[in-house]
């Protein structure tokens, strides 16, 4: 049988409003400007993802990204699906400063070759069954008041876990907690600081949680992406685990913040690393035992599907912050994965990413 190539890639510029503004302790925005990609193989099979924009990385606007794409496209058209990894490495090198494009272009490459094998993506990239898995919701930056509001309305919806941004403000961020946990008592809480904390201002935080008797998994990047020192210093003086996220694009990342004793665990996300490259930290994850969470930056469902299918083929993330496409106002296709309130599952799926 001969091996499809290349034939075709589109891209489709796309916006998304968001339902209440998106708030982190780096921005807010009221849309996500992301862009789609839909490759076409010369056998007719499609292969489709989307590149998103994100508060966290500013230089990945839709303009950069679409502007990468398209200098992505010269070198993949006309090429063999059979060495789908040489292709993928071509991908990073010709994009490497703009990781979201790269990653994009790989789901969408990925999902193809997926289909053309007549596997999900999540059967793919793992030999075990797939598992359901649960995600979070996000709560972002806004009065105490409102999140709990907030919290509140999703807990009724089926939801008990949240990741909670915060501003880097000790009190007001202690309100803003001490407010989801009183109108989601039992739920489990993350707070995710978006890099917007000095060391002490992330202890004097940590200290008044504590007083206030409110847990935490985890925190969530609360310092630079570089400074290594300080996460040091926080693991060294606070019982509170703490994980990296823009930290953390690459194994040489992961190794360097594990070597280092600065992190208890990492988020991976497939929008900034790609399919491949969320394995192989996986992997070196499991190598370090570290803790795992898997996240998204503003994907519509059709972007968030790859990550869905990586979380529920391998069962290994800890967890799960894979609610983009709930924070979005606009309509979900159907397919890519099956959602009922929180639970998220792949089953069913028989042919990439299912969309």
């Amino acid at each position: 049988m001969r091996i499809p190539v290349i034939q075709a890639i589109e891209l489709t510029p796309v916006s998304f409003p968001f339902k209440t503004t998106f708030a982190t302790a780096a921005g807010h925005k009221q849309k996500t400007d992301n862009v789609q990609i839909k490759l076409i193989l010369s056998d007719g099979t499609l292969g489709k993802a989307e590149a998103s924009s994100s508060i966290a990385l500013a230089s990945e606007s839709q303009t950069n990204m679409q502007r990468i794409l398209v200098q992505l496209i010269p070198e993949l058209r006309g090429q063999s699906i059979e060495d789908y990894k040489s292709l993928v490495a071509t991908m990073w090198r010709v994009s490497h400063y703009h990781p979201t494009a790269a990653a994009a272009m790989e789901c969408a490459l990925l999902d193809a070759v997926a289909r053309t094998k007549k596997k999900s993506l999540s059967a793919f990239l793992s030999a075990s069954p797939p598992v359901s898995i649960e995600t979070d919701l996000t709560l972002s930056v806004a009065e105490p008041a409102v999140m709990g509001a907030r919290a509140k309305k999703a807990l009724k919806q089926g939801f008990r876990k949240f990741k909670v941004k915060l501003q880097g403000k000790p009190q007001k961020d202690l309100e803003r907690l001490q407010a989801v946990h009183q109108a989601a008592p039992k739920a489990l809480l993350v707070a995710d600081g978006n890099q917007g904390f000095h060391v002490m201002q992330a202890l004097d935080l940590m200290q008044r949680l504590r007083r206030a008797e409110i847990p935490l998994v985890f925190f969530e990047q609360p310092f630079g992406r570089l400074d290594i020192k300080g996460m040091r210093t926080f693991r060294q003086r606070c019982h509170v685990p703490l994980f990296a996220d823009e930290s953390v694009l690459t194994i040489a990342d992961a190794i360097k913040l594990f070597e280092a004793q600065a992190v208890d665990g990492i988020n991976i996300k497939v929008a900034k690393s790609g399919l491949l490259g969320a394995l192989d930290l996986i992997h070196i994850a499991q190598r370090f035992k570290k803790r795992l969470a898997i996240g998204c930056m503003e994907e519509s469902k059709l972007g968030l599907a790859a990550s869905v299918h990586l979380a529920c083929g391998t069962g290994v993330f800890e967890w799960v912050d894979l609610d983009s496409f709930f924070l979005l106002n606009v309509r979900a296709p159907r397919g890519g994965f099956e959602s009922k309130g929180p639970q998220l599952s792949v089953t069913g799926i028989k042919s990439g990413i299912g969309l």
